[in-house]
């Protein structure tokens, strides 16, 4: 699981991470300068079961407490991981 590389798209506002030709994928907007919204956290069935939604948004989240962004989510799976950790919940708007 290590040699795959997760991939950031700021203009489409989308971590993506690919694994045997198959696309696992978190968006988020960005509804003001210091903050996103996390909105879908997507790993198709042919590559679940390998923590690539947990990795997508630790990656989402390590970069927006680096920028010093506040978070907020409408993504179910987003969301409990964020309210399970308690580094992350104080980034919450």
């Amino acid at each position: 699981m290590s040699g795959e590389t997760i991939t950031h798209d700021k203009d489409a506002h989308r971590y993506s991470i690919v694994v045997d030709g198959t696309e696992a994928y978190l968006t988020y907007e960005r509804p003001a300068k210091d903050r996103i919204h996390i909105t879908h956290t997507i790993v198709p069935d042919k590559i679940g079961g390998r923590g690539l939604g947990k990795r997508l948004v630790t990656r989402a989240m390590e970069d927006a407490i680096a920028a010093g962004d506040k978070v907020s989510s409408s993504c179910w799976y987003a969301s409990g991981l964020i309210e399970k950790t308690p580094d992350w919940s104080a980034q919450l708007a």
